[in-house]
């Protein structure tokens, strides 16, 4: 596949739309962002850049709204359940498959030559055995509404592409941190602590992750859509690189300069619901794109720590 001249970006408001928006622009990309009123400035920093401000995502207001315009690729992150205010679950389905499948429609009349559709780690539920990475092959079983969301997206998103022609492909994404963070989050949360010498209650800390820089996932895909991925596929997007919750509180109170004693591990239990060990098998995406991720651990707790403080610094003022 040549690299794509145009894409459309739903979800572009949020941490890892927001990082993608800007890899892309960078790139040369004409964007388009689909997106609510109100969720992201008008001003564009480009002018490859279109904001396309929808008052809801239903077949007839997006056919509309998308009309006389194409796409060579299509990078579908907009998702209900992500934000911490995102808990009907009455919601979670209309907000994931009922948007996807909108928008697919929308976009019958005049495909995309790539639809990606963001899914997520959480899909997968406990692995099949600890230690060992996850494939794409692993059968999904989530554990959480939000990652049974993602997965009846992703089959559905998946069947009715095929009907209407669109070249699908699914990124399952892996924990992602970076700045833009919301303030709830592990690290943000961590951070602001530690910052006014705060104690911070947390689990053990001895779940296993595969974390991932917000900009390495935007680069992950960024070259995803310029690669000739197999439609109706799967593709892990992660490091295989296991880190200790631990580690990342002890990381930032080391570079923050401030006592270990403020991290009280064990003092929340742990929830019966997660896996202690979410660690992918990178090697089916590594191979079709090239792609590997370049922030080094401590650098992007570095750029963490920085970011936090300067957006409570802002808010301050």
């Amino acid at each position: 596949m040549t690299q794509p001249r145009s894409a459309l970006v739903t979800g572009a408001s949020g941490l890892i739309g927001s990082a993608l928006v800007r890899r892309l622009v960078a790139e040369g990309l004409r964007v388009y962002c689909l997106v609510r009123p109100g969720s992201l400035a008008k001003s564009a920093p480009s002018p490859e850049l279109r904001v396309i401000e929808v008052p809801s995502f239903a077949t007839d207001v997006l056919r509309a709204s998308l009309a006389g315009t194409g796409y060579d690729v299509v990078f579908h992150l907009a998702s209900y359940g992500v934000q911490i205010n995102d808990r009907d679950r009455d919601q979670l389905i209309p907000g994931n498959v009922g948007v996807l499948a909108n928008i697919l429609e929308a976009l019958a009349a005049n495909p995309p030559a790539q639809f990606i559709f963001a899914g997520s780690c959480s899909q997968y539920g406990f692995p099949a055995q600890v230690g060992q990475p996850i494939s794409e092959d692993q059968p999904l079983r989530p554990t959480s509404p939000y990652g049974a969301a993602k997965a009846a997206a992703e089959l559905y998103g998946q069947a009715l592409a095929l009907q209407l022609k669109i070249p699908f492909v699914s990124l399952r994404l892996f924990n992602v941190y970076g700045p833009g963070e919301g303030a709830h989050r592990l690290l943000p949360s961590i951070i602001h602590a530690l910052d006014r010498d705060q104690p911070v209650a947390l689990t053990g800390g001895e779940q296993q992750r595969d974390l991932l820089y917000v900009d390495d996932i935007a680069g992950a895909l960024f070259a995803a859509g310029g690669s000739k991925l197999r439609p109706s596929t799967a593709y892990n997007v992660c490091s295989g690189k296991p880190v200790r919750i631990r580690e990342v509180g002890e990381t930032a109170a080391r570079l923050m300069g401030k006592p270990q004693t403020l991290l009280h591990w064990g003092k929340l239990p742990y929830r019966s619901e997660e896996p202690m060990w979410v660690v992918g098998d990178p090697a089916r995406f590594e191979e079709a794109t090239s792609w590997q991720p370049q922030m080094d651990f401590e650098e992007g707790i570095r750029s963490m720590i920085s970011a936090v403080r300067k957006r409570e610094h802002q808010h301050a003022v």
